[in-house]
């Protein structure tokens, strides 16, 4: 099974059903690519107790954790909600065209923060991520 885990906007936002599936879970995978995160992910290893390994975008997109997930009980942490990014979407579109079963542990992200303003999110426009710039 592939769980891809929301985060939520600080390293204590984890919920309480997030740790029990990270504690159970063969391998834990990062989102490091689509987000530059606000505290150092070895916070994350300590929080949970288990060794946490950072994925690039080629790794993300390679969809090398869908086949560990069709073998294994796998899980993607990603800073925010999980599907605010369109890679996260493909993921979990993948393990499902391949019959990999999917859960899906939504969080809040940006998104909600912004909504403190009292503006309407849906007045925002159109939204795209800006990853962090890469030689090459």
């Amino acid at each position: 099974m592939l769980h891809i885990i929301g985060l939520g906007l600080d390293k204590e936002s984890m919920s309480v059903e997030a740790k029990k599936i990270l504690k159970k879970a063969h391998k834990v995978y990062l989102d490091t690519y689509t987000v530059m995160f606000p505290y150092d992910p070895l916070e994350l290893e300590a929080l949970i107790g288990k060794k946490i390994t950072g994925l690039t975008r080629e790794e993300l997109e390679s969809n090398k954790i869908v086949e560990e997930a069709s073998k294994r009980d796998i899980a993607l942490l990603v800073y925010g909600s999980p599907l605010t990014a369109t890679t996260h979407i493909s993921l979990m579109l993948e393990a499902r065209k391949k019959h990999v079963p999917v859960k899906i542990l939504h969080n809040a992200s940006v998104l909600d923060a912004i909504a403190e303003t009292g503006l309407q999110l849906y007045k925002f426009g159109k939204i795209a991520s800006m990853p962090a710039w890469h030689k090459g």
